[in-house]
Protein backbone atom coordinates (compact mmCIF):
# COMPACT_ATOMS: atom_id res chain seq x y z
CA UNK A 1 0.00 0.00 0.00
CA UNK A 2 1.07 3.66 -1.15
CA UNK A 3 2.81 5.19 2.20
CA UNK A 4 0.63 8.19 1.18
CA UNK A 5 -2.94 6.30 1.19
CA UNK A 6 -5.22 6.91 3.71
CA UNK A 7 -7.77 4.17 5.13
CA UNK A 8 -11.55 4.98 4.34
CA UNK A 9 -12.58 6.47 8.01
CA UNK A 10 -15.22 4.67 9.94
CA UNK A 11 -17.84 6.68 11.98
CA UNK A 12 -20.53 5.58 14.47
CA UNK A 13 -23.38 7.47 15.90
CA UNK A 14 -25.57 7.65 19.55
CA UNK A 15 -27.90 5.38 18.08
CA UNK A 16 -24.94 2.57 17.71
CA UNK A 17 -24.18 3.44 21.58
CA UNK A 18 -27.78 2.92 22.27
CA UNK A 19 -27.82 -0.21 20.80
CA UNK A 20 -24.21 -1.74 22.82
CA UNK A 21 -26.37 -0.45 26.29
CA UNK A 22 -29.36 -2.64 24.81
CA UNK A 23 -26.77 -5.46 24.48
CA UNK A 24 -25.59 -5.11 27.39
CA UNK A 25 -28.76 -5.07 28.99
CA UNK A 26 -30.29 -7.78 27.86
CA UNK A 27 -27.13 -10.05 26.85
CA UNK A 28 -28.40 -11.33 23.42
CA UNK A 29 -28.83 -9.13 20.59
CA UNK A 30 -32.52 -10.62 19.56
CA UNK A 31 -33.08 -9.33 23.17
CA UNK A 32 -31.76 -5.93 22.05
CA UNK A 33 -33.32 -5.91 19.47
CA UNK A 34 -36.87 -6.43 20.99
CA UNK A 35 -36.30 -3.58 23.82
CA UNK A 36 -35.50 -0.80 20.80
CA UNK A 37 -38.40 -2.00 18.50
CA UNK A 38 -35.65 -2.56 15.82
CA UNK A 39 -34.58 -5.80 13.72
CA UNK A 40 -32.37 -8.39 14.84
CA UNK A 41 -30.15 -7.42 11.93
CA UNK A 42 -30.03 -3.87 12.01
CA UNK A 43 -28.84 -4.12 16.00
CA UNK A 44 -25.95 -6.65 14.58
CA UNK A 45 -24.79 -3.91 11.88
CA UNK A 46 -24.75 -1.37 14.12
CA UNK A 47 -22.76 -3.29 16.79
CA UNK A 48 -20.19 -4.39 13.74
CA UNK A 49 -19.96 -0.43 12.45
CA UNK A 50 -19.11 0.31 15.96
CA UNK A 51 -16.70 -2.60 16.71
CA UNK A 52 -15.21 -1.49 13.05
CA UNK A 53 -15.07 2.17 14.07
CA UNK A 54 -12.86 1.69 17.47
CA UNK A 55 -11.12 -1.50 15.71
CA UNK A 56 -11.91 -4.04 18.78
CA UNK A 57 -14.81 -6.49 20.05
CA UNK A 58 -17.07 -5.12 22.57
CA UNK A 59 -18.73 -8.29 23.71
CA UNK A 60 -17.91 -11.96 24.02
CA UNK A 61 -20.07 -14.92 24.49
CA UNK A 62 -20.22 -16.31 27.98
CA UNK A 63 -22.95 -19.33 28.65
CA UNK A 64 -25.07 -18.58 25.32
CA UNK A 65 -24.93 -15.06 26.54
CA UNK A 66 -22.99 -11.20 25.07
CA UNK A 67 -20.58 -9.93 27.77
CA UNK A 68 -19.04 -6.83 27.77
CA UNK A 69 -15.31 -7.49 26.71
CA UNK A 70 -12.83 -5.84 29.25
CA UNK A 71 -11.75 -3.36 26.86
CA UNK A 72 -15.27 -2.22 26.41
CA UNK A 73 -15.87 -1.79 30.13
CA UNK A 74 -15.08 2.29 29.83
CA UNK A 75 -16.90 2.58 27.24
CA UNK A 76 -20.11 1.28 28.21
CA UNK A 77 -19.81 3.37 31.60
CA UNK A 78 -19.19 6.66 29.62
CA UNK A 79 -22.40 5.62 27.51
CA UNK A 80 -24.48 5.08 30.18
CA UNK A 81 -23.64 8.16 31.72
CA UNK A 82 -24.06 10.12 28.32
CA UNK A 83 -27.58 8.06 28.30
CA UNK A 84 -28.77 9.21 31.54
CA UNK A 85 -27.97 12.72 30.90
CA UNK A 86 -30.15 12.97 27.90
CA UNK A 87 -33.02 11.05 29.54
CA UNK A 88 -32.71 13.76 32.32
CA UNK A 89 -33.29 16.82 29.76
CA UNK A 90 -37.27 16.94 29.52
CA UNK A 91 -36.66 17.32 33.59
CA UNK A 92 -34.62 19.99 33.38
CA UNK A 93 -37.55 21.90 31.05
CA UNK A 94 -40.21 20.61 33.41
CA UNK A 95 -40.24 22.61 36.75
CA UNK A 96 -41.70 21.45 40.14
CA UNK A 97 -44.62 23.98 39.94
CA UNK A 98 -46.27 22.06 37.02
CA UNK A 99 -49.74 21.98 36.81
CA UNK A 100 -52.25 19.11 36.42
CA UNK A 101 -51.32 18.50 33.07
CA UNK A 102 -48.90 17.01 30.58
CA UNK A 103 -47.73 13.41 30.00
CA UNK A 104 -47.13 11.04 33.09
CA UNK A 105 -45.56 7.62 31.64
CA UNK A 106 -46.61 4.91 33.87
CA UNK A 107 -44.41 1.62 34.11
CA UNK A 108 -46.53 -1.59 34.85
CA UNK A 109 -46.26 -5.47 34.28
CA UNK A 110 -48.29 -6.37 31.58
CA UNK A 111 -50.72 -8.54 32.69
CA UNK A 112 -51.21 -5.99 35.65
CA UNK A 113 -51.98 -2.92 32.83
CA UNK A 114 -54.42 -5.79 31.16
CA UNK A 115 -56.77 -7.10 33.79
CA UNK A 116 -56.77 -4.41 36.28
CA UNK A 117 -55.40 -1.17 35.64
CA UNK A 118 -56.91 0.08 32.67
CA UNK A 119 -60.23 -0.06 34.37
CA UNK A 120 -59.09 1.82 37.18
CA UNK A 121 -57.12 4.70 35.00
CA UNK A 122 -60.82 5.40 33.47
CA UNK A 123 -62.22 7.19 36.93
CA UNK A 124 -58.43 8.77 37.07
CA UNK A 125 -58.88 10.52 33.88
CA UNK A 126 -62.42 11.66 34.99
CA UNK A 127 -60.65 13.41 37.37
CA UNK A 128 -57.63 14.69 35.96
CA UNK A 129 -58.62 14.67 32.18
CA UNK A 130 -55.53 16.97 31.36
CA UNK A 131 -53.20 14.23 32.68
CA UNK A 132 -52.05 11.84 29.76
CA UNK A 133 -51.20 8.64 30.72
CA UNK A 134 -48.35 6.56 28.96
CA UNK A 135 -48.76 3.05 29.66
CA UNK A 136 -45.52 0.92 29.30
CA UNK A 137 -45.69 -2.67 29.74
CA UNK A 138 -42.95 -4.97 31.02
CA UNK A 139 -40.44 -2.32 31.08
CA UNK A 140 -36.46 -3.10 31.88
CA UNK A 141 -35.92 -1.49 35.18
CA UNK A 142 -33.08 0.22 33.62
CA UNK A 143 -34.64 1.83 31.72
CA UNK A 144 -37.08 3.31 34.45
CA UNK A 145 -33.56 3.94 36.08
CA UNK A 146 -32.57 5.83 33.24
CA UNK A 147 -35.79 7.88 33.34
CA UNK A 148 -38.02 5.91 30.51
CA UNK A 149 -40.80 6.06 32.47
CA UNK A 150 -42.06 8.45 35.48
CA UNK A 151 -43.38 6.27 38.04
CA UNK A 152 -43.62 2.66 38.17
CA UNK A 153 -45.85 -0.15 39.76
CA UNK A 154 -43.77 -3.68 40.00
CA UNK A 155 -43.12 -6.62 41.76
CA UNK A 156 -40.87 -7.17 44.38
CA UNK A 157 -37.78 -6.05 42.98
CA UNK A 158 -34.87 -4.14 45.14
CA UNK A 159 -34.33 -0.78 43.80
CA UNK A 160 -31.28 1.39 44.15
CA UNK A 161 -31.00 4.16 47.43
CA UNK A 162 -31.81 6.97 44.69
CA UNK A 163 -35.29 6.25 44.22
CA UNK A 164 -38.02 6.50 45.75
CA UNK A 165 -40.08 2.97 47.26
CA UNK A 166 -43.13 2.10 49.00
CA UNK A 167 -44.76 -1.14 49.46
CA UNK A 168 -48.17 -1.41 48.84
CA UNK A 169 -49.55 -4.98 49.16
CA UNK A 170 -49.42 -8.60 48.94
CA UNK A 171 -48.84 -9.82 46.22
CA UNK A 172 -49.89 -13.76 45.91
CA UNK A 173 -50.10 -16.55 43.46
CA UNK A 174 -51.58 -19.89 42.74
CA UNK A 175 -52.68 -22.93 40.87
CA UNK A 176 -54.98 -22.65 38.65
CA UNK A 177 -57.17 -25.19 36.03
CA UNK A 178 -60.06 -25.34 33.84
CA UNK A 179 -62.71 -26.74 35.74
CA UNK A 180 -62.52 -29.72 33.88
CA UNK A 181 -58.79 -30.58 35.04
CA UNK A 182 -59.74 -29.10 38.12
CA UNK A 183 -62.52 -31.91 38.91
CA UNK A 184 -60.01 -34.56 37.56
CA UNK A 185 -57.24 -33.36 40.41
CA UNK A 186 -60.03 -32.90 43.09
CA UNK A 187 -60.98 -36.54 42.14
CA UNK A 188 -57.50 -37.96 42.95
CA UNK A 189 -55.24 -37.17 39.99
CA UNK A 190 -52.27 -35.64 40.82
CA UNK A 191 -50.17 -32.49 39.61
CA UNK A 192 -48.02 -35.52 38.57
CA UNK A 193 -50.69 -36.71 36.22
CA UNK A 194 -51.56 -33.52 34.93
CA UNK A 195 -50.35 -31.35 31.46
CA UNK A 196 -49.05 -27.91 33.00
CA UNK A 197 -47.80 -24.64 31.34
CA UNK A 198 -44.66 -23.16 32.21
CA UNK A 199 -43.21 -19.51 31.82
CA UNK A 200 -40.36 -19.74 29.13
CA UNK A 201 -36.68 -19.84 30.40
CA UNK A 202 -36.24 -16.12 29.44
CA UNK A 203 -38.56 -15.78 32.90
CA UNK A 204 -36.39 -18.55 34.95
CA UNK A 205 -35.93 -16.06 37.70
CA UNK A 206 -39.05 -15.56 38.49
CA UNK A 207 -40.79 -16.81 41.37
CA UNK A 208 -44.52 -18.29 40.13
CA UNK A 209 -41.53 -20.28 37.25
CA UNK A 210 -39.24 -21.49 40.26
CA UNK A 211 -42.37 -22.76 42.43
CA UNK A 212 -43.62 -24.31 39.01
CA UNK A 213 -40.95 -26.21 38.37
CA UNK A 214 -40.32 -27.15 42.21
CA UNK A 215 -43.82 -28.60 42.40
CA UNK A 216 -43.51 -31.21 38.79
CA UNK A 217 -40.16 -32.14 39.92
CA UNK A 218 -38.14 -30.78 36.29
CA UNK A 219 -40.93 -32.35 34.11
CA UNK A 220 -41.43 -30.91 30.76
CA UNK A 221 -44.05 -28.81 30.34
CA UNK A 222 -47.10 -29.23 28.11
CA UNK A 223 -47.08 -26.06 26.84
CA UNK A 224 -44.47 -22.43 27.20
CA UNK A 225 -45.38 -19.23 27.73
CA UNK A 226 -43.98 -16.06 27.14
CA UNK A 227 -45.54 -13.82 29.49
CA UNK A 228 -48.49 -14.03 32.20
CA UNK A 229 -51.03 -13.07 29.94
CA UNK A 230 -50.29 -15.29 27.30
CA UNK A 231 -50.31 -18.30 30.35
CA UNK A 232 -53.97 -17.53 31.33
CA UNK A 233 -55.28 -17.63 27.94
CA UNK A 234 -53.13 -21.34 27.82
CA UNK A 235 -55.06 -21.87 31.34
CA UNK A 236 -58.31 -20.67 30.40
CA UNK A 237 -58.42 -22.87 26.71
CA UNK A 238 -57.78 -26.13 29.23
CA UNK A 239 -54.23 -26.99 27.89
CA UNK A 240 -52.70 -27.62 31.36
CA UNK A 241 -52.23 -26.29 35.29
CA UNK A 242 -50.54 -22.84 35.61
CA UNK A 243 -49.51 -20.82 38.22
CA UNK A 244 -50.82 -17.06 37.84
CA UNK A 245 -51.32 -14.12 40.11
CA UNK A 246 -54.35 -14.10 41.89
CA UNK A 247 -56.14 -11.15 41.21
CA UNK A 248 -55.83 -12.81 37.20
CA UNK A 249 -56.69 -16.90 37.95
CA UNK A 250 -59.64 -15.71 40.15
CA UNK A 251 -61.30 -13.51 37.67
CA UNK A 252 -61.15 -15.93 34.77
CA UNK A 253 -64.32 -17.79 33.92
CA UNK A 254 -64.54 -21.25 33.88
CA UNK A 255 -61.34 -21.85 35.55
CA UNK A 256 -60.90 -22.86 39.12
CA UNK A 257 -57.89 -22.53 42.17
CA UNK A 258 -56.16 -25.15 42.83
CA UNK A 259 -54.74 -24.99 46.61
CA UNK A 260 -52.03 -27.12 47.48
CA UNK A 261 -48.51 -27.05 49.25
CA UNK A 262 -45.54 -26.43 49.68
CA UNK A 263 -46.48 -22.48 49.70
CA UNK A 264 -47.12 -20.25 46.97
CA UNK A 265 -44.72 -17.49 46.58
CA UNK A 266 -46.43 -14.40 48.12
CA UNK A 267 -44.47 -11.06 47.11
CA UNK A 268 -45.47 -7.31 46.88
CA UNK A 269 -46.52 -4.24 45.08
CA UNK A 270 -44.15 -1.41 45.09
CA UNK A 271 -44.80 1.62 44.02
CA UNK A 272 -41.31 3.77 42.66
CA UNK A 273 -40.73 7.15 41.52
CA UNK A 274 -37.59 8.96 40.84
CA UNK A 275 -37.12 12.20 43.35
CA UNK A 276 -37.35 14.70 40.42
CA UNK A 277 -40.24 13.43 39.18
CA UNK A 278 -42.17 13.00 42.89
CA UNK A 279 -42.16 16.75 42.84
CA UNK A 280 -44.31 17.28 39.83
CA UNK A 281 -48.07 17.91 40.40
CA UNK A 282 -49.22 15.60 38.06
CA UNK A 283 -46.89 12.76 38.83
CA UNK A 284 -48.22 13.45 42.36
CA UNK A 285 -51.14 12.99 41.40
CA UNK A 286 -50.80 9.53 39.10
CA UNK A 287 -48.61 8.04 42.89
CA UNK A 288 -51.59 8.92 44.67
CA UNK A 289 -53.91 7.62 42.54
CA UNK A 290 -51.48 4.11 42.29
CA UNK A 291 -51.71 4.08 45.97
CA UNK A 292 -55.27 4.03 46.66
CA UNK A 293 -56.08 1.22 43.89
CA UNK A 294 -53.61 -1.28 45.45
CA UNK A 295 -55.23 -0.13 48.73
CA UNK A 296 -58.47 -0.51 47.59
CA UNK A 297 -58.03 -3.66 45.89
CA UNK A 298 -55.19 -5.70 48.53
CA UNK A 299 -57.40 -8.31 49.02
CA UNK A 300 -57.65 -9.27 45.37
CA UNK A 301 -54.15 -8.51 45.07
CA UNK A 302 -53.36 -11.15 48.26
CA UNK A 303 -55.83 -13.83 47.19
CA UNK A 304 -57.93 -13.46 49.51
CA UNK A 305 -61.35 -13.11 48.05
CA UNK A 306 -62.42 -14.43 44.71
CA UNK A 307 -65.24 -11.81 44.92
CA UNK A 308 -64.50 -7.99 43.28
Amino acid sequence: MDSTETLPQVGFTWDDLRVVLAIETSGTALGAARRLGVSHSTVLRRLATLELALDTKLFQRSEGRMVVSPPAAALLAKARSIAEALDALPQLIDGPNSDLDGVVRLAAPHALICHALTDALANFRETHPAIRIALCADMQFDEFRRGHADVALRISLAVPNELGIRRLCDYRYALYARNDLAQRMQGGATLAEMPFILLSDASRDMPERKWMVSLTRGRAPAIEASSTVSLRAAVASGLGVGVLPCYVGDAVPGVTRIEMGPAAPREGIYLITHPTQSKLARSRAVADFLIKFATRNRHMFSGLTQDY
